[in-house]
């Protein structure tokens, strides 16, 4: 198995059943971790029962709460001590649809992207049940990271990504110091910087039916002014790719 999707939970019981047995039947094959922050819900319970019926299902399970960006690194550190190619990011609330992971898995596999991203405003504003001042939050925030980094990429912040195996061993990603969403503005970056080829994949997001938002706003100002910090940190180190 070459495919890898990573999904952080915290009290999703409502979704990870149905969303496990969506990835599992579509056409081309993805083995899914799911790293779990102790689900008070029962998340993990219900993981550990399915996997004897689908073997290509694992859990890393962490004591508490301790960040988004931190569990995707451990995905990331458990993937790359395996031979995964592709490593996927997604959410466990059906906000991004499991057909499009072999969109994201066609632009590298097929087209030679090194990072492909399903992104929400490429070709407009794709954002379904959202309320208006959330969309505004995340679009300018988008805008924003644009202007203070200099990216071409339209949804900065977008958290439904492909990568391939070379680009997460340059970046390094327990390196990374953001733990909300700035880890998905800095893990950009670093490819960005690093000179990988990244395309952005029209998706349309539909928010959580089932399940309580992480979403904040405090989540948004932890990522725009990390994104200050980190530009300014970008001036003092050059990024360095590692080739396999």
């Amino acid at each position: 198995m070459s495919n890898l999707v990573l999904i952080p939970t915290y009290n999703e019981s409502e979704n990870i059943t149905d969303l496990v047995k969506a990835i599992s039947s579509l056409s081309i094959p993805f083995d899914i971790l799911v790293i779990d922050d102790n689900s008070p819900d029962g998340t993990a319970i219900l993981v550990k029962d399915m996997m004897p019926s689908f073997p290509n299902l694992h859990i890393i399970e962490r004591p508490g709460k301790m960040g988004l960006g931190r569990a995707y690194i451990a995905g990331f550190e458990w993937a790359l001590q395996r031979d995964y190619q592709y490593i996927f990011e997604m959410d466990a609330d059906f906000s991004h649809n499991p057909n499009d992971l072999i969109r994201l898995f066609e632009a590298c596999d097929r087209d030679g992207a090194d990072l492909a991203i399903g992104s929400r405003y490429i070709s407009g504003v794709n954002v379904v049940n959202w309320p208006l001042g959330r969309v505004l939050m995340s679009y300018i925030a988008s805008i924003y990271v644009r202007i203070v980094t200099g990216m071409n990429i339209k949804d900065t912040t977008a958290g439904f990504k492909c990568y391939r195996r070379n680009v997460l061993k340059s970046i390094n990603p327990g390196h990374i110091r953001s733990v909300g969403y700035g880890f998905q503005i800095e893990m950009k970056f670093s490819a960005w910087r690093l000179g990988y080829k990244i395309v952005e994949i029209p998706i349309i997001f539909t928010d959580r039916k089932a399940g309580t938002s992480k979403m904040s706003g405090g989540i948004f100002s932890e990522a725009l002014w990390g994104v200050l910090r980190m530009k300014i940190a970008s001036l003092f180190r050059k990024p360095v790719r590692v080739e396999e």
